[in-house]
This record gives C-alpha cells, sequence and structure tokens, in this order.
C-alpha cells in the first residue's frame, strides 16, 4: 500500500489548478460535484464569486461541501451563504437578522465564494445607501447622549427588552446599555459619564457577566429583510451585486425559474427574466445538468470531467436488491477498485479518524487489496468521492465503500476538559426553576404562613419610610405583605388545579398542623424509598472497567462537537457503571440536545465487556430508526444489532429472542415486546430506557426488578412528576443535558385557529427552502380525507401518510420515504411522538392542539428544529373554540417555554396543571396539594438525608436585626438604606430576584462574585445596595457561626445560639460609639469576621 496522500495531495491540486472553464457553459453529470466545480472555478476568478442556486438547502449542502474541501486541501477561502428574505410576500423572522449581517459584510469585505438562492437574490432588501447610513461605530470617550443613542436603537429596528441575549436586541439600565448588534457575534455594555461613553465591554448573554473591556462596538440595522408592502419594489440583493461586481455562476438556471414560479408572484419572475439583459448577469457561468445541457447545441458545453463514483456504484446495484445493499456496495467497489488499479488508476481511500482508517485497511486486507501500491489510505474529511480520469486518479469516501452516507451538520472542535461535579448544582437548578416565573395572581406558598396568592410588588408607606413588599393574600381577604428582602421565603405554588386550592389563614395553627403531617408522611414514603435503595445497594452488579484505547477511539469517532454537558452526563454514567453496585441513573435533556449518544457510550463500554445492552423503547417506529442510527454508528465494530417489535414477524422474533438466550445478540433495540416473558439474555449488563412515562405501570414495575440486578439508564426529555420528583428528592441519581447544541435555534410556536390559508403557507414556506413538514391529524378515521384536503391546498406538495394501524411493510416504506427525503408533507397519527430525528423536517402542524396533553405537545414540537435551521410549530384549535381552563393554560405554557432547554420547567407546569393526582397515591397527593410541591421536596431531601445519616434541615437561617439599618427605599434619620433602589433594576422581576439572590446565598465568596456581576450589569452599587451586601455579609457569617441570631440595639451586639447568649472574651461585643451608621455597620461586619472567621 502506498505513502499516505501521495496521490491525493498531487493529483486534486493538480486538477484544480489545470481548471479552466471555456465559454459560458459547464455540464455537470450531477448535483454531487457542484462544491468542487465551484470552488475550482472560484480559485481561478479574481474577484468574488456569486453562486446562485434553485434552493437555499442546496446551498446549505454545497456550502458544507465547499468547507470541507477547502480545509482539506488547505485552500483558504472564505465562504458564506445569504439567507432567504421573504416568503409568501411576508418575511422570513429568522432571517431577519442574519441577512443584515451579510448584506453589511458586503458592503464592506465581500466574502470570497457567496452563495445565494434565487429567492433570496429576488426578495426585497433595504437599499443600500440606507443600510450604510445605519451604521455607527461606538467608541470609547465618544460623546453621544444615552438617550439619543436609545432612540437610534429604536430606529434601527432593534428590540427594548428586560435583558440582551439575542441579536438586535438592547435593554437600557441607568447609565448603562446593553445592545447585541448583528455585526458582532457578541453583545456589549456600553457604560455612560454624563454624555460620554466611558467604557465598553463585551459579556456573555446566558450569565449575564461582562467579559473583558473592548475600544469599540459596530451597529448596524438589524432586519436585512423588507415585505413587499415596506419595500419601495425596486431595491433588492441585485443592487448589492452590482455594487462589488462578483463573477456570477447559475446553478441549474431552469430548477431556479420553477422554484420562483411556483413560489413568488409573477411579478417577481419577470423581474429576474430580465437580469439576463444586466451586463454582470449576461455574463454569468451557467452550471447545468445532463437533462438542460441536452437541450443545447453540440460541443456548445464545457464537459466536466468530475462526477462522483458512489453515483456509478449505486446504478450497478440490482434491482430488489436492496435489502443486502451495503454487502453488495462493498462487494461492487472492491470490483471497481480492483478494475481501476488494472487500469493503471491511482487511488485513495478516505477515512475521516484513525478508526476508519484502521477499519478500512482491515477491508483491503479483507478483499486481497492491501498489497496493491497504487492504493492509499489517507485521514481526511471529504463529502464524496470523484473520478479524474485526466489525471487518471479515483478518490473514494466511505460511502461508496459502505453506503452510509453522513449529514454535513456541524463539525468536531475541542472541547475543554470538564470538571467534577457534586451534582448539588443539579438540585440548586431544578429548584431556581420551581421558584421562578412567579406572576401576578399565581397560588404562592410563605413557608411560615401558608398558601397564598402572589399580587405582584407594592410600595409601603409607613410614617418616614417607604418600602418593596410581596402583596400576599390570604383566607378570608387578609393580606400580608412581605417586605422584598425575604421574597426567599416565597415560592410559586406547584400542586393541584387552582379550583381547589385552599388558602391559609393567618393567626391559625393549621398550617403548621398541615406541614407536620406532610412530615410524617413523607417519612413513611421515604422508608420505602430507602429500602428500594438499600436493595440497590447491597445487590451485587457488574463493575465495568476503566475506559480504553477503544472506548477512547469510539468517542473520538462521533462527528459532531459534544457539549460540556454532555461530556459531564457521559463521565457520570460510566463512573456508575464502574462502580459494583446496579446503575439506577435518569439523564434529562431537552429533544436533540444528543442524550442518544450519551446512551450509546455507555452501550459501547457495555459490550466491550462481553455484556448485552438492551434498549426499550415506547413506539416500533423509534425502535426502527435507533435500529439504523445504531448501525452506522456502531458501523465499524463487529456487534451484532438487533430489534424486537412487529415490524419482525414472529418467526423472526423467536428467532432473535433464542438468539439472545444464547448470547448471541449484543445489542437489542425493542419496544415492550422485551418486557415479555419469553424473552431471557444469557448475560444482560445495562437497561436503557426511553420515555419511561410512555410504559404503563405493569412495565414499569418489571423495570423496577430490573433495577436491584442491572445498570439502567433512563432517557428522557419531559420527565413526569414522579421521575422528577424521585430525581429531586435525591433517591436517583440524576444527570442534565441543560446546554443546546452548537447553533441549535429555539422553537418558534405558533398557536392559531385553523385556518386553511395558515396551513397553506407554512407548508409552501418550508418548502421553498427545501425542507419538510409534519402534520399531525391524530383519526385514523379522517386522515385519508384530510390528505386529500391538503393536497387541494398545496398541490405541489407530494404527501405521504403513516398511522400505527397500517401493515408493517406499508408504514416502513412510508417512514423511509418521508426519511429520505421522497416526500415533501408526512400526514401522520402520534406514532412520530418520540424519538424521530429528521433533520430536513422543520415545520409541524398540530390539528387538534387542545385534545394533548403537556408532555405530549412538548414532544411533538421536539420533532422539528434538531438542525441550525429555525423551525416552526403550529398548534392548530378549532374555530371560535372556548377552551376549558386546563387546556387554556397547556397551550400557554407551549407558547411561553420556546426556550431551548425547557423541559424541566415544563414538566413542573404539567404537576401544576394536572395536580398530584395519581402521581405518587391519594395519600401523598395530599399532602402535595397542602404544602405545595416545592416545600414537599425539600422536607422530602431532608428526611431522606437524615435516614442515611446525614444531618440536613431546611436552609439554615440567622436573623440580623440592627437598629440603625432600614431596609427602605427612603433615608430616615439616624439610619441607613439597604435596598435595591427602583432606579438602579428598574425591572419589577429582576428587582425581585436579586433581593432573592442575596438572600439565599450562604457562602461569602459567592455573595461578592453576585456583587460583582451586578455592578457588572447595572453599574457602580448605590450606597443603599452596597449596605445590603454588607448586612447579607453578616447572616452569612452568623449561619456560618450556627448562630441563631444577630442583633445590634445601643451599639450593643448580641449574639444568640441555641438560646444562649454567647460572650466571646467574656463580654458581650460593642460598636464605637460616636461614629456615623456607614462607619458602624462595616466595623460590625469586620469584628464578626474577626471572631468568628479568624480574620
Amino acid at each position: 500500500m502506498a505513502q499516505n496522500n501521495k496521490f491525493f495531495e498531487k493529483h486534486i491540486k493538480q486538477w484544480l489548478k489545470q481548471f479552466r472553464v471555456t465559454g459560458n457553459t459547464v455540464s455537470l453529470v450531477d448535483e454531487g460535484v457542484i462544491s468542487l466545480t465551484t470552488l475550482a472555478v472560484a480559485l481561478k476568478a479574481e474577484r468574488p464569486v456569486l453562486i446562485e442556486l434553485p434552493g437555499y438547502a442546496m446551498g446549505e449542502k454545497v456550502k458544507a461541501e465547499m468547507e470541507l474541501w477547502a480545509k482539506t486541501l488547505g485552500i483558504g477561502k472564505r465562504i458564506e451563504i445569504l439567507p432567504d428574505g421573504t416568503s409568501c410576500g411576508k418575511k422570513l423572522a429568522e432571517a431577519e437578522i442574519p441577512r443584515a449581517t451579510l448584506l453589511n459584510t458586503v458592503l464592506h469585505a465581500p466574502p470570497d465564494i457567496l452563495l445565494a438562492s434565487s429567492a433570496a437574490v429576488m426578495s426585497p432588501a433595504p437599499p443600500p445607501e440606507k443600510m450604510r447610513s445605519s451604521e455607527l461605530t461606538l467608541k470609547k470617550g465618544m460623546e453621544l447622549p444615552l438617550g439619543r443613542l436609545a432612540e437610534m436603537l429604536v430606529e434601527m429596528d432593534y428590540d427594548d427588552e428586560p435583558e440582551v441575549t439575542q441579536p438586535g436586541e438592547f435593554s437600557r439600565r441607568g447609565g448603562l446599555i446593553d445592545i447585541f448588534s448583528p455585526a458582532q457575534n457578541y453583545p456589549a455594555r456600553i457604560e455612560y459619564w454624563g454624555d460620554t461613553i466611558d467604557s465598553i465591554r463585551k459579556f456573555t448573554p446566558e450569565t449575564q457577566s461582562s467579559v473583558r473591556e473592548i475600544s469599540e462596538y459596530k451597529l448596524i440595522m438589524r432586519s436585512g429583510s423588507e415585505e413587499e408592502g415596506e419595500s419601495d419594489g425596486k431595491s433588492d440583493f441585485t443592487d448589492y451585486v452590482r455594487l462589488f461586481q462578483p463573477m456570477i455562476l447559475r446553478v441549474f438556471p431552469e430548477e431556479s425559474r420553477k422554484s420562483l414560479e411556483r413560489f413568488f408572484d409573477p411579478p417577481v419572475l419577470d423581474k429576474w427574466e430580465k437580469l439576463k439583459r444586466d451586463p454582470l448577469w449576461s455574463n454569468a457561468v451557467q452550471l447545468l445538468d445532463v437533462a438542460e445541457s441536452a437541450k443545447l447545441p453540440p460541443d456548445s458545453a464545457m464537459q466536466c470531467p468530475v462526477f462522483p463514483s458512489s453515483r456509478h456504484i449505486l446504478h450497478m446495484v440490482p434491482q430488489g436488491a436492496e435489502e443486502n445493499l451495503s454487502e453488495l456496495v462493498r462487494q461492487i467497489s472492491s470490483n471497481l477498485i480492483r478494475q481501476l488499479a488494472d487500469e493503471s488508476y491511482k487511488i485513495s481511500i478516505a477515512g475521516r479518524t484513525e478508526g476508519d482508517l484502521l477499519s478500512l485497511r482491515d477491508w483491503l486486507r479483507n478483499e486481497g487489496l492491501d498489497s496493491l501500491e497504487s492504493i492509499e489510505c489517507i485521514q481526511a474529511e471529504v463529502p464524496c468521492g470523484i473520478f479524474l480520469p485526466d489525471e487518471n486518479f479515483a478518490l473514494f469516501s466511505e460511502y461508496e465503500l459502505f453506503s452510509s452516507p453522513r449529514r454535513l451538520l456541524s463539525h468536531k472542535t475541542i472541547v475543554p476538559e470538564i470538571e467534577d461535579d457534586t451534582g448539588e448544582q443539579v438540585h440548586d437548578t431544578i429548584e431556581e426553576a420551581v421558584s421562578a416565573d412567579m406572576e401576578e395572581g399565581d397560588y404562592a406558598v410563605h413557608i411560615n404562613y401558608g398558601i397564598c396568592i402572589y399580587h405582584g410588588l407594592k410600595t409601603i408607606h409607613e410614617k418616614d419610610r417607604s418600602y418593596e413588599a410581596l402583596d400576599l393574600e390570604f383566607d378570608n381577604d387578609s393580606r400580608v405583605y412581605v417586605p422584598i428582602w425575604q421574597a426567599h421565603c416565597v415560592s410559586r405554588y406547584i400542586g393541584s388545579q387552582k379550583g381547589t386550592v385552599r388558602l391559609s389563614r393567618i393567626g391559625s395553627s393549621k398550617w403548621n398542623k398541615i406541614k407536620s403531617e406532610a412530615a410524617g408522611s413523607v417519612r413513611s414514603l421515604a422508608l420505602d424509598m430507602l429500602r428500594i435503595h438499600a436493595m440497590r445497594c447491597q445487590a451485587k452488579g457488574c463493575s465495568f472497567p476503566q475506559d480504553d484505547l477503544q472506548q477512547r477511539l469510539f468517542e473520538k469517532s462521533f462527528p459532531f462537537t459534544e457539549t460540556r454537558d454532555q461530556l459531564r452526563a457521559a463521565e457520570e454514567i460510566k463512573r456508575d457503571m464502574e462502580s459494583p453496585r446496579p446503575m439506577d441513573r435518569l439523564l434529562c435533556g431537552d429533544v436533540g440536545y444528543g442524550k442518544t449518544e450519551v446512551a450509546m457510550r455507555a452501550i459501547f463500554k457495555c459490550v466491550m465487556s462481553g455484556k448485552q445492552a438492551a434498549i426499550l423503547v415506547p413506539t416500533t417506529v423509534l425502535a426502527q430508526q435507533h435500529y439504523y442510527n445504531f448501525l452506522e454508528r456502531f458501523a465499524e465494530y463487529p456487534f451484532i444489532i438487533e430489534t424486537l417489535s412487529r415490524f419482525k414477524t414472529k418467526g423472526e422474533q423467536a428467532m432473535i429472542v433464542e438468539r439472545m438466550n444464547e448470547g448471541k445478540v449484543d445489542i437489542v433495540i425493542g419496544t415492550h415486546r422485551l418486557l415479555q416473558s419469553d424473552v431471557k439474555f444469557k448475560n444482560l449488563g445495562l437497561v436503557v430506557v426511553d420515555e419511561e412515562q410512555r410504559f404503563g405501570v405493569v412495565h414499569k414495575e418489571k423495570l423496577k426488578n430490573l433495577r436491584t440486578t442491572v445498570d439502567v439508564l433512563t432517557m428522557t426529555a419531559t420527565p413526569i412528576p414522579r421521575t422528577l420528583y424521585f430525581s429531586m428528592s435525591g433517591m436517583r441519581d440524576l444527570s442534565t443535558i441543560m446546554s443546546a447544541p452548537v447553533q441549535r435555534l429555539p422553537v418558534h410556536t405558533v398557536v392559531s385557529q385553523y385556518d386553511d390559508s395558515i396551513v397553506a403557507a407554512a407548508i409552501t414556506r418550508e418548502l421553498q427552502r427545501g425542507g419538510q413538514v409534519y402534520y399531525l391529524h391524530n383519526r385514523v378515521g379522517s386522515i385519508d380525507e384530510t390528505a386529500e384536503r391538503l393536497k387541494a391546498l398545496v398541490p405541489q406538495a407530494k404527501f405521504g401518510i403513516g398511522h400505527g394501524q397500517m401493515n408493517e411493510t406499508e408504514l416502513e416504506d412510508v417512514m423511509s420515504s418521508f426519511i429520505e427525503g421522497r416526500t415533501d408533507v408526512l400526514v401522520c397519527t402520534t406514532i412520530i411522538e418520540s424519538g424521530l430525528d429528521i433533520p430536513n423536517a422543520n415545520t409541524i402542524i398540530i390539528e387538534r392542539a387542545d385534545r394533548f396533553g403537556l408532555a405530549e405537545l412538548y414532544q411533538l414540537r421536539g420533532r422539528v428544529g434538531r438542525w441550525s435551521r429555525q423551525a416552526y410549530a403550529y398548534l392548530l384549535l378549532p374555530r371560535n373554540s372556548i377552551l376549558t381552563g386546563n387546556v387554556r393554560k397547556r397551550i400557554a405554557a407551549m407558547r411561553k417555554y420556546t426556550h431551548l432547554g425547557s423541559g424541566f420547567k415544563l414538566a413542573l407546569r404539567d404537576l401544576e396543571i394536572r395536580g398530584a393526582g395519581n402521581i405518587l397515591g391519594a395519600e401523598q397527593s395530599g399532602h402535595i396539594n397542602a404544602i405545595g410541591f416545592n416545600l414537599y421536596c425539600q422536607l422530602l431531601r431532608t428526611v431522606t438525608s437524615r435516614l442515611k445519616g446525614v444531618e440536613v434541615s431546611l436552609k439554615k437561617e440567622c436573623n440580623v436585626f440592627i437598629d440603625f439599618v432600614d431596609y427602605s427605599l427612603t433615608t430616615v434619620e439616624g439610619k441607613i438604606p439597604a435596598a435595591f433602589p427602583e432606579e438602579y433594576i428598574n425591572s419589577p422581576r429582576l428587582r425581585l430576584d436579586a433581593y432573592r439572590r442575596v438572600a439565599m446565598i450562604n457562602d461569602l465568596t459567592v455573595l461578592e462574585s453576585y456583587r460583582q456581576e451586578l455592578q457588572d450589569r447595572f453599574g457602580r452599587l448605590p450606597r443603599a445596595a452596597e449596605n445590603l451586601f454588607v448586612c447579607a455579609g453578616i447572616r452569612i457569617i452568623g449561619i456560618l457561626a450556627n448562630l441563631d441570631s444577630i442583633s445590634c440595639a445601643d451599639d450593643k451586639i448580641i449574639l444568640e445560639r441555641a438560646h444562649e447568649i454567647l460572650k466571646p472574651d467574656g463580654k458581650i461585643p460593642r460598636l464605637p460609639s460616636g461614629t456615623n451608621p456607614d462607619s458602624k455597620l462595616r466595623f460590625m461586619k469586620m469584628l464578626l469576621e474577626k471572631i468568628f472567621l479568624k480574620k
């Protein structure tokens, strides 16, 4: 075998160097070679190149392939793609900002290669002079009144938000303004001194914390799109093209014409046709397919010598032989390589990873090709294989050899090593979700007074002082105004349905009695849970070995970039597997966040240790898709993978069960069929349960028994409250994947009454950008009629129908057709609910959304948005319908929780809507309803910790009273204020959150970190806010010293612990008299630090 890269580098680069375009037409065999051909043209051009294609989807594919070729061949070209601007005459919301960014780039520094669909070229755009005049670069020391800057941002179409998290937003707070310009990939915090910009800092949207100071920040218009009504009708992207005068390549212009004719009004098509008379476009090079080339006079088109070998190989596969496609492709590839070698071709075979190269060399050895000097194996990432007859050279990729195409979605990058974590952060995150989002009118729980209704913040005036308070309504219309600095005592009530909630009565002992009864019941439940937990701890499970080289190579071969959370979750699961006790871990992550890859790493560890693994899924369709995904992911390894579901005949099922019992199946993926009594394993090591909430009570009992003998990993996106409950109580190990994959966007959710025009526009828009649509109609009896109605609305679309009552072969054909892109719209029932992963399907339309539960709606919405493209979910309701309270809440929750990673909050909302119900049985649900889910979980965690020998209580507190400090908004004579003024944090929600955070922090280092965070976000802390932090520091010192209270009156500091007054050094500490209150407060903190912290 030849030395690596000996042929590849020489022949590919030689061909690129010699490639010349003669005339204005190039004939292509297939679109698979557009990327390399256009790259060859661009290398010869002495100016930028504009590639116009029929659709955005083709543009994304070509761009990804061009970037791969450029990276592999070491070609430094900047490649960009222009998003489409409009659809059906309306702006595409997701395209406004990226279009603005690219239009601005084109004005100043056009990319070397710019791809754009014909729709993107013809979509209305702001005139170039308008884009230029709207630019503004902010610089340190620049004089520009803050009010005028805010006005300018509004004129540039920026959104005024409480917090800046997305491009095109700004937020003004006192002398600060946060801005996220589309021209930048990060937001900036601008701090003023008078009318002068004093500093500009880059900050992180997730934490709202500054990263570093920068010298300037460029602002541009927010939107690069205009609707037909907004536009002057004359300006579009062609005006920008004339400015930078690129060389133009038009790929498949006839397809572009058909696309414009299909999706745009006739005037747009006429304007596009007239471009042929424009000097710039009349000299465009046209890339034609075989059909278009055949219409031209002989020899008028240059024949491109590049064509993908995969097409030739696959064309050799006999009809009807698809069942053994993979083996046939390998055999044909082997014969073809041998034939080419005989014809003196030099042959390169590319693999992405070291593991791929090992597999390729093994395959060549098995085929008897490894001794040929004309063959080399190279580690390179290429989109497809090619033939270069003039060079006597052929390149094969993995697709040609193994029939396993890869998605060109993202590429591997280096991720920092993960740090060890205790898991406490997970509990804090969940409890934060429980307490957050309290809005006016919500039921709430005060830990000391009971259940109430929260009526927002109110300013209380008392004599010569005023302060903000939470307005709480209790029984008999009694009101309690809880000072805002005690906000941590109040949380949102989650329990039974609102109509049955009973408010607590102030002054009654009933609330304490209810809490006591709940604590007793919790103890009983905890003992039962601990019994199961103890059985697991005592059981001898399999202790898997630590990671070896094969495990590391397998993980390294993952073609996408893992998120930090994915890496952490995988490490936590593998650590559990290495422990001798059986694993019982819940892996919770939003839909499409990469849970399956994490599970695959655990399964690999299991099987490589000689054990069997089972994957239990709720639906046959999901079992089949997992099967295909597992075959692809484990293609390099000799694992025997089978499915057990109704897609198999009874005879096939019996054979698989027998082989499982004999240990001849390594991995089996199945539905509840796996839990039937005839299924036995020879050496089962790991069970992965996907979406446990979809299984019935009987199946769950069988799973509970499994948990005491083998490792069990449960995966879920929206945990049912029971599952979430056990996780929060600490009786079940929990891993979370909270961070979204790179470039993932939240699904845009539209709630509307059914209307034909909305449905037609939604489908048409998705088809225009080359995507696919799910249309969910959950009635088998009328699904055919619905499909016919949709065909009449969108006649240009290709429709398929799928539901659970179809026979196995028919359903499999329908799903395969949709997965492979032969069908545009899949009219289906909820068979698509779990786990389907089709990146090109990015619109889902759900009929009668009012008939679905919250978890179902969440799962259905999760079928789209699994790529970097903006996805849409339409929740359609009956016309003129009046929704019941629970239905209205479910729909409102779906509309509200659209951000990435919202599964936890939706699970909590689902608990609130449904009530505790049968979650934990009647008795426990009664206690949850009585005291609220948050307090119940705190009690349960405390009891279980104590039963396990860990002494824990509800959050330890130390009461602080200082006679010269007033937690108010006004200055009282002789006292100093300790508060967050409204003019400092003007958003009530953020102000309430700030008080809650300060009150809940029990660590001095964390407190100082939060003080710096507020100073960064809102500017220099006013004296009142600084005083509040000093008081919080005194409280924390008291907690660390295990004090019950600290009080200061007449300069005496009284320290109480267990009903005793402490006297350090035999006397009561005192403050120096005659000093001002500010100095006294800071001296008091220093004195307490010296006494208890020895500082």
